[in-house]
């Protein structure tokens, strides 16, 4: 894994957990990423309406509004809805119905690094 893959690459994190959010945010800044990191789906979803980003990577089951929810947003009302979405949870949801949701992919917690990165690198060269 080329560790600048995602050098410059602005990514927005939705993550409720603040440690697990700091956590990821510090990995992606590792391999060069521009983060922008919100504790909630609204803050995340308003973000995407000022901000062009590369990728989201969001939590899936949270309080209030869910990672379900913003997916949804992004791809009926946002100016780009084909930014890419990455799904990261704690739960096993099946693939397919991730997909049928919006998701572009999904990975489980605790978050591999390298598969973090390769995973995000992937999704925004198809974009």
């Amino acid at each position: 894994m080329d560790a600048a893959a995602l050098d410059g690459k602005r990514i927005l994190l939705l993550e409720d957990d603040t440690d697990s959010r700091e956590s990821m945010a510090m990995l992606l800044e590792m391999a060069g990423a521009d983060v922008v990191q919100t504790p909630t789906a609204e803050e995340a979803l308003a973000a995407l309406q000022r901000i062009e980003f590369d990728a989201v990577v969001t939590d899936v089951a949270m309080p209030g509004r869910s990672g379900f929810w913003l997916v949804g947003q992004i791809r009926q009302l946002t100016s780009k809805p084909s930014v890419p979405v990455l799904a990261v949870t704690g739960h096993p949801f099946p693939r397919d119905g991730m997909l049928r949701a919006g998701f572009d992919d999904q990975m489980l917690k605790p978050v591999s690094p390298d598969l973090l990165y390769e995973t995000l690198t992937q999704l925004i060269r198809r974009a």
